[in-house]
């Protein structure tokens, strides 16, 4: 994919910027920049940019650990649903003494080399 150039505007300053992605993904996160950063800028006395900055990519960072955290702990409950699931059909499958074939050690051929 060929780099796209565009201007996007962040907290009153125009910065002309190269993406590879889509130009317009690009104007969308400016956007939230500089909402976040003009939200900070409301919320504190000072006037400067930089330290304006600073603040707003820890809020936004602060965002972003939030929501992996989170994702990690969805995954990691669909997982152990999973495991629970598994350990249940295997203890029924071990009750029985049954497989699919047949008997469980009935003799027969194993990967393992008992031949």
């Amino acid at each position: 994919m060929r780099p796209a150039r565009a201007t996007v505007e962040i907290f009153g300053h125009q910065l002309g910027l190269r993406s590879v992605g889509d130009p317009a993904r690009l104007q969308e996160l400016a956007r939230y920049v500089d909402y976040h950063m003009r939200k900070v800028a409301d919320q504190t006395s000072s006037v400067d940019t930089v330290r304006i900055a600073f603040l707003t990519a820890l809020n936004i960072a602060d965002e972003l650990y939030k929501e992996r955290e989170s994702d990690q702990d969805g995954r990691l409950k669909q997982l152990e649903k999973k495991a629970e699931r598994l350990v249940l059909k295997l203890e029924k499958v071990l009750e029985s003494g049954e497989t699919r074939e047949g008997r469980i050690g009935t003799g027969g051929p194993c990967a393992v080399g008992d031949g």
